[in-house]
């Protein structure tokens, strides 16, 4: 059961990553700089707020703020995650902003701080100049392929599934509208509901709560503990 719960969260943790398109940029001090230069693009879209809802074995709702053409972004989730007759509620904000991830469990006021995880993907990837050409890239480099296009909420969407997690997106600019998951008896929706392009976004959605306590932690000692747990 631990270990399927483990599964569980890992699997919701990787969907968020997945959903983080792409990003030309390497240079965390230059967050703060407009531009439109698609080297500084992470999606094709400059700020705005996703909202969707959470089906199947995860149920609730997510909200998306992004700004600086998707450079800074916060996910807020409240669900209840519900894997083998275990039940747990999540109320989880996801936070990327320049160098660092912060991943925070609001009910217990805890929460880790841990490289963003984007940035080693742009180092790996770091001759694909345009925001198109890396984000495909990025996303072929985690095992998915293009499999088609669908309109989706009115928006033309590339379709690319990943065999190895059971896992389907839905992609417009470079943003997850939707996607669906099944694996390891473990069946999660995510679908967007409303879609609010270029509004402005409060810098509030991106500070780390009060009273939070975080923890440093190095994201691939994490993997690494992973995967001997699932040995």
């Amino acid at each position: 059961m631990k270990k399927l719960l483990l599964f569980s969260i890992t699997l919701i943790i990787a969907i968020a990553f997945l959903s983080c398109g792409d990003s030309g940029k390497d240079e965390s001090d230059n967050l703060g700089k407009e531009s439109t230069s698609d080297f500084q693009k992470r999606y094709g879209i400059k700020s705005g707020v996703i909202e969707y809802i959470i089906t199947g074995s995860q149920e609730g709702t997510k909200t998306l703020y992004f700004d600086s053409w998707g450079m800074r972004q916060a996910e807020y989730t409240r669900s209840v995650l519900s894997v083998g007759g275990f039940t747990k509620s999540l109320n989880l904000v996801n936070i990327i902003d320049g160098e660092f991830q912060y991943m925070i469990n609001i009910d217990q006021n805890s929460g880790t701080k841990t490289r963003n995880p984007i940035l080693k993907s742009i180092e790996q990837l770091k001759d694909q100049k345009g925001f198109n050409e890396f984000g495909e890239q990025m996303l072929l480099s985690m095992g998915a392929n293009k499999i088609g296009s669908e309109n989706f909420l009115g928006k033309d969407c590339d379709v690319y599934e990943m065999k190895s997690t059971g896992t389907k997106l839905w992609v417009w600019e470079w943003l997850t509208l939707k996607s669906e998951t099944k694996s390891g008896g473990i069946n999660i929706n995510l679908t967007a509901t409303r879609i609010n392009e270029g509004g402005s976004v409060s810098p509030e959605k991106f500070r780390i709560p009060e009273k939070v306590v975080l923890n440093e932690v190095d994201i691939d000692n994490i993997e690494n503990e992973m995967r001997e747990e699932n040995k």
